[in-house]
């Protein structure tokens, strides 16, 4: 799936956004993962469009860095939550589809294959479609479990 002009629309991009009340030309990524919850028929938080809002509710929120539990805890299926130091928040959301190998029998992966929406082939909040990227494990930097009601 891709952007139409490249900026931030598109027949799903516009119906994602217009399910969430959002103005339409907005950064979807939240969008999208509140799309793929509704199909499951699954919550999403308060204000999904915000990727932060995912992050919020601290009996779905198993990690955040320095600050709450650990990655080892990440699943397939969960989202996960990438920091910008330009914003001073979260500001992109995608979800485990796969782990990456480990180093060693036993260790925890040292990466995660994430789909996301609104991101570019190298990942980032600014793409231009849906993509699944390989994330080094020390770019995540909060985890949350929305697959249950």
């Amino acid at each position: 799936m891709r952007e139409r002009t490249g900026r931030n629309d598109g027949p799903e991009i516009d119906a994602w956004n217009r399910a969430l009340g959002v103005p339409l030309g907005s950064y979807w990524c939240g969008s999208y993962q509140a799309g793929i919850q509704r199909l499951c028929g699954l919550p999403v938080p308060n204000g999904a469009a915000g990727s932060y809002n995912w992050f919020k509710n601290a009996g779905r929120t198993y990690y955040i860095r320095d600050r709450r539990g650990t990655l080892d805890s990440l699943r397939v299926g969960h989202v996960v939550g990438f920091y910008y130091t330009n914003l001073g928040r979260i500001g992109h959301i995608g979800r485990a589809v796969a782990l990456g190998k480990p180093l060693r029998a036993g260790r925890p992966p040292r990466g995660y294959y994430v789909n996301a929406g609104n991101t570019g082939s190298g990942g980032g909040r600014d793409g231009g479609g849906v993509r699944v990227v390989y994330y080094p494990a020390y770019s995540i930097y909060a985890g949350a479990n929305w697959l249950y009601t």
